[in-house]
């Protein structure tokens, strides 16, 4: 019986013989142990007739590691917070319907280096259907003859996809339940591996050349930390659709390691899939420029949205962060999953999309999130999502636990936990596997792209809407930002200063555009400001325009070149005039 049969779970642990402390399985201290069977060990002492309990959360994760989950670290027989991972990534990929598994002409094989001698890891003679742990640690493989294409390590080169038998479908809990032990030893006896497998390349001019030094089979956001080297994966799962042009059994770049801040995967515009995650007018409309559309609400918003995009994930879908106190951003807004402060991580407006996207496209969501184990705290339309003061969308996710039913439509509270908001807990999503699922849909899902691009004309509405009041000679006018600021620059800048630093533009106590106005009014004398707001024409847009794009660049400069992007493709740069902006509802 794997694990004596024990529900092993977080706390758990192997106790301590030499100090007395007893074990503790199932969330018990010093369970039953009258069945002990064969699972027992000879002492430390040494003496045969003194049996040792057997170490089940050790053989757990020496299992999980065997089985390609590295990330549950050196099996130390406690139940910590990687193990949690290991387990919940487990239940994830053995619930695919796709799944590695050593070929069958290497098992048995010993491998041989270039002259023709046993390779040995850690003085152990390594062969391909041996401990993915062991395996990992060979390196690139000396003669290409597998399944992938190119350059390839031994790892890669000793798997297929095949279809997975006996697929699991218990909760994504972390908890080693009775499903996941069936699971599991169905794993072991069919040679079954966790099918994505991310890797760290060396590059000579451009190109894959050797696997870098511990770059096989990285997880977690800190197991590789070298900067030069880039992240690819080879993806045997089929979970996601790879589109015409782009071969499953190639590996694609996912992004590298970045070191400044926290330290953890980040993505930039060489690594992007392109066209495929571009924020083109084709992508985002579903059809190419039109110039007899130019002043269509469509383009209009998409030339305003498109400047935040390029300032932000330089217009890309795939372009990722999860590398600085924001624990995971994405989107054209760059939505973080969450800010640490004060020691913990705090509501992120990633949060807000995943809650829309659930409202808007629920099967695109469980695609991406619910099929995870990953839910919003909050539901779409839930007040505590919106923060009124700052006209953002935020809040923090939760996790599925051993009693989620997912065949059930509706979920109770008690079937979910919040995810921890300590480093140690939250960066299960700065994972190299989390990074390129985000960026896999990103890349492959229009619906989670169109949510996305829905998600950030909602903030631009929002926004629009913030009351501002200023005097024009001794009249007081009440007014709103988006009567004040028409055009479509002026909005994309509101838009970008929003992003940055939301509270400068529409908090009461903090906002800074209300002083822009009154300065723009009180020293741009060849303007009649005393019009009412509703007849300002091209040169009052023109000078609040100047005062908002001086005060923006001074906050974040990278408005100064993102706002000219368009200048040179069919639809244009943003446009300038008084009322050109129209919002695409």
């Amino acid at each position: 019986m794997n694990y004596g049969g024990f529900d092993l779970f977080f706390g758990d642990h192997d106790g301590k013989p030499a100090q007395n402390l007893p074990p503790r399985w199932g969330g018990v201290d010093n369970p039953n142990l009258s069945n002990i069977s064969a699972e027992t060990a000879i002492s430390p002492s040494g003496n045969s007739a003194a049996l040792a309990i057997y170490e089940h959360v050790r053989k757990l994760q020496e299992d999980l590691a065997f089985l390609g989950f590295s990330v549950v670290g050196k099996p130390d027989g406690a139940f910590g917070v990687r193990t949690g991972w290991g387990v919940r990534e487990f239940q994830i990929y053995a619930s695919m319907a796709q799944v590695a598994c050593v070929r069958q002409d290497k098992k048995g094989l010993l491998l041989l280096d270039q002259t023709g001698s046993p390779v040995k890891v850690d003085n152990l003679d390594v062969y391909f259907d041996s401990s993915a742990a062991i395996l990992a640690k060979a390196g690139k493989a000396a003669v290409v003859g597998g399944t992938t294409a190119g350059p390839v390590s031994y790892y890669v080169d000793s798997l297929q996809s095949v279809a997975n038998s006996a697929r699991y479908s218990g909760p994504i809990s972390g908890v080693m339940n009775a499903q996941t032990r069936l699971a599991i030893d169905h794993w072991l006896e069919n040679d079954y591996r966790c099918p994505v497998v991310l890797e760290a390349w060396k590059m000579v001019h451009g190109v894959r050349n050797d696997i870098a030094a511990s770059g096989c089979n990285i997880w977690a956001h800190d197991s590789f930390t070298e900067g030069a080297p880039r992240v690819f994966v080879r993806d045997f799962s089929s979970y996601f659709d790879f589109p015409a042009g782009r071969a499953q059994n190639h590996y694609h770049v996912v992004g590298y390691y970045e070191s400044r801040g926290f330290g953890g995967p980040n993505a930039s515009k060489g690594h992007s899939w392109s066209p495929e995650a571009e924020m083109t007018v084709q992508n985002i409309t579903g059809s190419p420029v039109n110039s007899t559309q130019l002043n269509s609400p469509a383009l209009s918003t998409y030339r305003t949205v498109r400047v935040v995009a390029e300032a932000e994930c330089f217009g890309r879908f795939d372009v990722l962060n999860a590398w600085d106190n924001a624990l995971v951003s994405a989107g054209p807004c760059h939505w973080t999953m969450g800010l640490f402060d004060s020691g913990k991580y705090g509501r992120g407006e990633f949060v807000g999309f995943i809650s829309y996207l659930k409202q808007r496209n629920n099967e695109i969501f469980r695609k991406v999130f619910g099929d995870f184990g990953l839910y919003p705290k909050y539901d779409w339309g839930d007040s505590r999502l919106y923060v009124e003061d700052l006209k953002t969308y935020s809040g923090w996710v939760r996790l599925t636990n051993d009693t989620y039913v997912p065949v059930q439509q509706v979920h109770a509270e008690s079937e979910f936990n919040d995810l921890l908001r300590t480093k140690e807990e939250a960066h299960y999503l700065k994972t190299w596997h989390w990074f390129y699922r985000l960026s896999m849909a990103g890349r492959t899902l229009s619906g989670y792209r169109e949510a996305m691009w829905s998600m950030a004309k909602v903030r631009v509405r929002d926004l629009l809407t913030k009351e501002v009041q200023f005097r024009v000679g001794a009249t007081t006018i009440i007014s709103t930002l988006g009567s004040v600021f028409t055009s479509e620059k002026s909005v994309a800048i509101l838009l970008r200063w929003h992003v940055y630093r939301p509270s400068h533009v529409v908090h009461d106590d903090y906002q800074r555009i209300v002083p822009i106005i009154q300065q723009t009014i009180n020293e741009t004398a060849t303007v009649n400001w005393q019009l009412p707001v509703s007849n300002w024409g091209d040169a009052h847009e023109a000078a609040l325009s100047r005062g908002l794009l001086s005060a923006a660049a001074a906050v974040n400069s990278t408005i100064t070149t993102s706002i000219a992007f368009g200048s040179t493709q069919p639809q244009g740069a943003v446009r300038t005039g008084r009322n050109t902006f129209i919002l695409d509802e």
